[in-house]
């Protein structure tokens, strides 16, 4: 047998098998997920997220890093013992992980970019810029945003976070000047929470997630669209927690889903149920301000990267069967077929 078969037909079985069977079980959770009256909202939004990227993340991590191990340490698959020597040095498994590799690297490559703006920072001496400045040094709950905003002249831009490993804001020039100090404080505020919470990068990780797997976004692309929803909302809370003004942010949400604006991970929105939903939530939060309702505990993207190391170390440290199974497979498999 060839040794470009197994990481060629492995890697195919992994995208179009495993990866899909793995979005049909995480579908199964996250529909028990929505039925259970189990933990807060909160909770309930981490473990969305967790089930939606690990879907696809979490066993290719796994897969990769058996195949190096297996590489490695010579204990490579039964399958790849018998076609060869047993003495003899067995790189079907390294192949593998690298051919695995380069499909995550390849769809890393192709999956949704955030949108790119011409930008401009506030170092200068513009009325916008020294009103944005000012804003920013009169609320502490803004204090996050110091030299993370930046201007954008594209009229069509509302507000949004950008930046993978450190987000700053982007303000609309034409955005801005529609909006009152009030109203523009409170959408700053908005930001805020995506700026602490790396939204950024963990909407490109969930976006990666869903573009590698065949059947990502058909079966799990709701359930997406459900987490990034509530994520909004979640954001629009917290701003308010931190002294924004709901009434204020309601009406600069309505500013930003004006027809013609675009935003990449942003205040407004397209869907015309979720942005009645939230300016109907700020709408009661004015009457009935939020009070914090349980501990936040770590961070979304700090579990997750936690676990993502915890699948990589795990193949070093245990067993490495379901790579041997899949190993053994794609052997029989490619026998099959070439008698």
């Amino acid at each position: 047998m060839s040794e470009a078969t197994f990481p060629l037909l492995g890697s195919a079985i992994v995208v179009l098998l495993v990866l899909p069977t793995c979005a049909l079980l995480i579908k199964g959770c996250l529909l028990v997920v929505d039925r259970s009256t189990w933990g807060s909202a909160h909770d309930k939004l981490t473990l969305r997220y967790l089930l939606l990227t690990g879907s696809s993340v979490l066993p290719l991590a796994w897969l990769v890093s058996a195949g190096m191990h297996q590489a490695e340490s010579g204990r490579s698959a039964l399958a790849c013992m018998l076609d060869h020597d047993a003495t003899d040095a067995c790189l079907e498994s390294g192949y593998f992980a690298l051919a695995l590799g380069l499909v995550v690297l390849a769809t890393s490559l192709r999956a949704p970019r955030l949108s790119t703006v011409r930008t401009q920072t506030l170092d200068g001496d513009q009325p916008l810029h020294r009103r944005i400045n000012r804003l920013i040094n009169e609320a502490p709950a803004l204090a996050p945003l110091i030299h993370r905003v930046k201007i954008s002249d594209d009229s069509d831009f509302a507000l949004g976070t950008t930046g993978l490993v450190r987000p700053s804001v982007i303000v609309g020039a034409h955005f801005a000047q529609l909006l009152s100090d009030e109203m523009l404080k409170s959408a700053l505020a908005h930001e805020v929470e995506h700026v602490r919470a790396l939204d950024p990068l963990r909407y490109w990780m969930l976006q990666f997630a869903l573009a590698i797997n065949p059947l990502g976004r058909s079966l799990l692309e709701p359930h997406a669209a459900r987490w990034l929803a509530a994520r909004e909302a979640h954001c629009d809370r917290a701003a308010v927690l931190h002294g924004a003004s709901p009434l204020s942010l309601a009406h600069a949400i309505v500013v930003a889903a004006r027809p013609g604006a675009h935003v990449s991970v942003a205040l407004g929105t397209r869907d015309i149920s979720i942005l009645k939903y939230r300016v109907e939530m700020l709408v009661a939060f004015a009457e009935r301000p939020p009070v914090p309702c349980c501990a936040r505990g770590p961070s979304t993207l700090a579990v997750a990267l936690a676990l993502l190391l915890f699948v990589l170390i795990l193949p070093h440290q245990t067993t490495t069967v379901p790579l041997d199974a899949l190993h053994a497979g794609a052997e029989h498999t490619f026998g099959y077929f070439s008698h």
